[in-house]
């Protein structure tokens, strides 16, 4: 019986964890790179390419207004918002186009 109350204090204690670290929001500036099925790529100034989940939840906007992944172009200046997940997968939350950033065609 010891052994599964250790267990389940070992259980209990890693979602304690994970949910602190879950609860992190990340603001990043970026160029939009790519959008594949379930996934967006921004490239920060470092030269890194971040990449994200897509989820239901994902907003996107440009020009102030709600937009889709189609709306977005490969070197379009973006601000990234993402979390992470249990796993610590990065999680888009909003992706906005960033103003007079972008020139318009």
């Amino acid at each position: 019986m010891s052994f599964f109350r250790a267990v389940l204090l070992s259980v209990a204690l890693v979602v304690a964890v994970c949910g602190q670290v879950v609860s992190a929001v990340a603001s990043f500036d970026g160029v939009f790179k790519a959008v594949e099925k379930g996934f967006v790529e921004i490239q920060v100034d470092s030269g890194d390419v971040m990449r994200m989940y897509l989820t239901h939840s994902t907003k996107f906007i440009r020009d102030g207004k709600p937009a889709k992944a189609a709306d977005f172009h490969e070197g379009d200046k973006v601000t990234a918002e993402a979390t992470r997940d249990a796993r610590m997968n990065l999680l888009a939350v909003r992706i906005e186009l960033r103003k007079n950033d972008t020139p318009k065609p």
